[in-house]
């Protein structure tokens, strides 16, 4: 039956679009007309067996077997319910991980450290395009002009031995082919500062911030300057070991082409095959930044990709919920994790899509499967709810309840009844990172968390809003311990997002409450001060336990 499933599905993908990495350089697959007239006809064959054969599998059938049509059983897993030691868990790196647009709005008007540069953010900083009311430039604490009292709240108050954080394009080279000293200056100190004070620097190279005169990665020549930029920052900070190129590419694609909430060039709305390139774009982007980068540097560098695990689950596993995580987990998830683990990028929807990358076995494995490690971050699978609601409301952002006679109906994501779903998406679900450090795992790299945590901003099952939570926010990493224990000797890093209550969380604003620490600040945008949220404190004295313990070794 799922066979069955999967050839009616392929019969009714769009012409394929095929590149091939070749010694790395990228070659589009060419089809004549001859080729192509013969595709036709096999996917006019298949999908008319399909249909004819259809009934007759269904019938056959067993119940099971029909939810598990187009999804696999839900994940297995385990319970992390036993008392854990969070702080013996942790690898030797681990701190706070943040992007310098979201706490500083670097790159735009609001900045609260002025320099000559302007991103693609400068003009989306609208209330038509950001959530909550137009004080943006509240959100911002100048970091790069000012960092020791961060850098102190880092080392002294949190114990951190490393930080995550980004090198903004736009404000390092505002004009293309113009570097600002300034701006290079002021992170070179930065990196100075968090060495000395023992604080391993973790960089991301591209964290969905990209300068105005840029344009975007739909255009497959673009791909070059961002690699020639990244092999230019490596050159530029050699301090830094550890490199992510880009932050979360199935993100990306998904909020700048599916759901554009993010800055995107003009195009129509729910652009799947725009989405399909800019992801194919972005990984080919990264295999060269990763090739270059070793043929240069070797082991003085080390470079990753951060990854989220945005995998859906069906809430209740009803065939229309299993249908929809199937086609919503191919795109946020899948399409990136496979080509990592084989080589081969698909992203192929019916009707719409069906766009590739191959990379041969031999050069994947050549070039170390163009990764020292895997960036994982995650907060939670969504599970999500499709069908009747018993005329109860489920909670959840963006989440749809209709009422309907004496039942109702409702779609998006939430949690079971009696949960809690967080203001950020998904729901507060940490067991589930069992599963997402398991596939990880699979990939035989090294693990950084680059980001892991919980939005404070709860709504329980049965309110009619969301709350502060911060207790919640605190059992969120008092729950993965157990997990965390089992996956310790792969793991490299462990990062918290983030540290700042308060920031730009992108197109949400200031509405989740993700940051675990109130950071105080003068009229200058300069911090004065901070206040621990419990869930701060707890990772205060954690993080100071393992700290003692590695100075001790």
């Amino acid at each position: 039956m799922i066979h069955l499933a999967r050839t009616l599905e392929s019969s009714l993908l769009p012409f394929p679009d095929t590149m091939s990495w070749e010694k790395g350089n990228i070659v589009r697959t060419e089809w004549s007309a001859a080729q192509k007239i013969q595709y036709r006809a096999g996917q006019t064959f298949h999908f008319l067996a399909s249909v004819a054969l259809f009934p007759v599998a269904l019938a056959m059938s067993l119940g099971s077997r029909m939810i598990a049509l187009f999804h696999g059983p839900a994940p297995r897993i385990e319970k992390a319910d036993s008392p854990a030691d969070l702080s013996s868990a942790l690898p030797a790196d681990f701190g706070f991980a943040d992007s310098l647009f979201q706490t500083s709005g670097l790159g735009t008007w609001a900045s609260a450290t002025e320099l000559k540069g302007r991103s693609n953010w400068n003009q989306w900083l609208k209330p038509e395009h950001i959530e909550g009311p137009n004080t943006y430039p509240e959100r911002f604490v100048d970091i790069l002009k000012n960092p020791l009292p961060f850098i102190q709240i880092l080392k002294n108050d949190l114990n951190v031995t490393a930080h995550r954080f980004s090198l903004e394009w736009a404000v390092i080279e505002p004009t293309q082919g113009k570097l600002d000293l300034e701006a290079i200056d002021l992170y070179r100190n930065f990196i100075k500062e968090l060495k000395k004070a023992g604080i391993e620097p973790y960089v991301t190279l591209h964290h969905f911030v990209l300068p105005e005169w840029f344009g975007d990665f739909e255009q497959l020549e673009n791909v070059d300057l961002f690699v020639s930029h990244s092999l230019k920052m490596m050159d530029l900070f050699p301090e830094v070991k550890n490199w992510m190129t880009i932050n979360e590419p199935g993100v990306y694609a998904l909020q700048t082409r599916i759901r554009r909430v993010y800055p995107h060039p003009p195009s129509k709305r729910n652009d799947l095959d725009s989405a399909a390139q800019v992801l194919r774009n972005l990984l080919i982007a990264h295999c060269k930044i990763y090739k270059n980068a070793k043929e240069k540097f070797g082991d003085k560098v080390l470079v990753g990709i951060t990854h989220q695990w945005l995998n859906f689950e069906p809430l209740e596993g009803n065939p229309l919920e299993r249908i929809i995580c199937y086609f919503m987990s191919k795109i946020t998830h899948y399409a990136v994790y496979n080509f990592f683990k084989t080589g081969r990028f698909d992203f192929d929807i019916p009707l719409k899509t069906n766009v590739h990358l191959n990379i041969s076995e031999k050069e994947f494995e050549k070039n170390n499967r163009f990764l020292d490690f895997i960036g994982v971050q995650f907060y939670g699978y969504p599970r999500l709810k499709a069908g009747f609601n018993g005329a109860q409301e489920y909670p959840g952002h963006g989440t749809i309840n209709i009422p309907l006679l004496f039942t109702g109906l409702t779609f998006g994501s939430t949690c079971p009844k009696g949960g809690k779903a967080m203001s950020f998406g998904p729901s507060f679900y940490p067991e589930s990172l069992q599963d997402c450090l398991t596939e990880a795992a699979a990939l035989n790299k090294p693990i950084a968390i680059t980001e892991t945590g919980c939005d404070a901003r709860i709504q329980k099952w049965g309110d009619k809003e969301f709350t502060i939570d911060n207790e919640t926010q605190k059992e969120y990493f008092v729950k993965i311990a157990p997990i965390l224990h089992r996956f310790k000797y792969q793991m490299k890093a462990f990062f918290t997002w983030t540290l700042c209550r308060g920031h730009l969380e992108w197109d949400r604003g200031a509405f989740p409450a993700l940051g675990t620490v109130e950071v105080m600040k003068d009229r200058s945008r300069k911090i004065t001060g901070c206040k621990l949220y419990p869930a701060a404190e707890l990772l205060q004295k954690v993080y100071g336990e393992r700290k003692f313990t590695k100075q001790a070794a």
